[in-house]
């Protein structure tokens, strides 16, 4: 176990979430090999409503406080008295509870209060996801006012939790964590056999991923809209637009791309054992389904981009998954990742290259970063943009090789590191310092 400067042993942490997933199991993985057992898993509930994950990962120490229900469906007082008597039983001293919501949550938090343990609240939320007003703003801010720390996602995520009333010095970011390392080497040996997974997957040969929910705030009608833009601009033709997900909109979303003389394939199938009957399909939309996590390398390791477009975005770790796999990210700007992922700067190339590549961007130019490009998400005209850049100009390997360090510094060591820091504040023994940020590596697993 990591002591950290001359304190004694780390207190004793239980990490609660809804549900344990892929992204949890990871994070607590870190965080017990820098803890070992003075970490602790514990789950609301199995299942949730919104995620419906299969069970690949495992923790053997994972409490699960209520196994026979969804979630948002465990009565309030049932998950205060469970957690109550685990955190004892544990012996917990510092608290991690997810957010203000659902409502389980605030039991946790509730729990944890009860028995005078300190407590850490992990979030999302920023400026821009900020619903809450009046009455419901200020509750939000008491709540707030009960943790003795936070471990929140990003830059704007910590500017709105000091906005709340948190003291700067017990907010810490990394929150928002993926294992890196997996998706770049997954990515690396997919790249590998590039053509018996395309094959397997009937994926087109050149594409851009979108992979998420279907739900209004992801702002997949402007996608469509912007890539029949993109049709309309390009002189090549060649790239298609794969969407790997399900939700309410996925009707709408169809019939917008006959509305839009888009070519529509379903492949929704658990998996495409043969190639598409049609031979050089016209550039079009390629529906695959909501796909469990172990499946999404597939779909990142081929693609030319990543896009994620929505309104509005409590983080995104899609993105950080993307880059992972030394994917370009074009990016809405209002996504909580925007800022501290989409680096300013501009993508190594050639002195030639980039003056094309401004020229060709003219006044959204304002648009481009070192690992791909930002943009407004109610202008279908900046998405097009980006999508015919990224296949117009050599930028793949820049911008790929450049989120693949960037990302870096969202590792799910960063996060327990952080998560340490936070709790060694929440007990008052530390004093006020930066958080941690993982080095970021001199070599990459590079597109290949």
């Amino acid at each position: 176990m990591e002591s950290f400067c001359s304190f004694g042993p780390a207190p004793k942490i239980a990490c609660v979430w809804a549900q344990y997933g892929p992204y949890h199991f990871a994070r607590m993985a870190a965080l017990r090999r820098l803890l070992s057992d003075r970490a602790c898993a514990i789950e609301i509930a199995g299942r949730t409503s919104d995620y419906p994950w299969r069970r690949t990962s495992s923790d053997s120490n994972l409490v699960t406080l209520c196994a026979e229900s969804i979630t948002e469906h465990v009565p309030f007082w049932k998950v205060f008295f469970r957690a109550k008597q685990k955190l004892a039983e544990l012996g917990i001293e510092v608290c991690f509870f997810p957010s203000y919501f659902p409502k389980q949550s605030f039991a946790v938090l509730l729990a944890a209060k009860v028995m005078g343990l300190k407590t850490v609240m992990m979030n999302e939320s920023h400026a821009g996801t900020a619903r809450a007003k009046g009455p419901l703003a200020a509750i939000k801010r008491r709540l707030i006012g009960l943790c003795d720390a936070a471990l929140v996602g990003g830059t704007p995520h910590k500017r709105y939790f000091v906005s709340m009333g948190l003291e700067p010095h017990k907010v810490f970011t990394g929150y928002d964590a993926v294992d890196n390392d997996h998706f770049a080497q997954r990515a690396h040996e997919i790249r590998n056999e590039r053509a018996t997974f395309r094959l397997k997957y009937d994926l087109p040969e050149h594409y851009f991923l979108s992979l998420g929910r279907f739900v209004a705030k992801k702002n997949l009608e402007t996608l469509l809209r912007a890539f029949r833009d993109y049709l309309d601009a390009s002189l090549v033709k060649r790239t298609h637009l794969v969407m790997v997900g399900s939700g309410p909109e996925e009707p709408k979303l169809k019939y917008l791309c006959h509305a839009l003389r888009l070519p529509v394939y379903d492949k929704q199938q658990a998996q495409c054992t043969r190639k598409s009957q049609i031979a050089n399909p016209k550039p079009g939309v390629h529906f695959y389904g909501f796909r469990q996590i172990e499946e999404n390398p597939v779909f990142y390791a081929l693609a030319d981009a990543f896009v994620l477009p929505s309104l509005r975005e409590e983080w995104g770790l899609v993105v950080n998954e993307a880059m992972a796999s030394s994917l370009p990210v074009i990016v809405s700007e209002k996504a909580g990742c925007a800022e501290d992922l989409l680096e300013p700067g501009k993508p190594e190339l050639s002195d030639q290259h980039l003056a094309q590549l401004i020229r060709m961007l003219g006044p959204s130019a304002h648009q481009l970063r070192k690992n791909g490009f930002v943009f407004d998400p109610q202008c279908a005209r900046e998405l097009s943009l980006a999508l015919l850049t990224i296949e117009s100009m050599p930028v793949h390997s820049a911008m790929g090789q450049a989120g693949r360090r960037i990302v870096q510094k969202f590792s799910c060591d960063n996060f327990s590191k952080n998560a340490l820091l936070a709790a060694r504040v929440a007990v008052g023994e530390l004093p006020v310092q930066q958080p941690v940020q993982a080095p970021i590596p001199e070599m990459d697993i590079a597109r290949s």
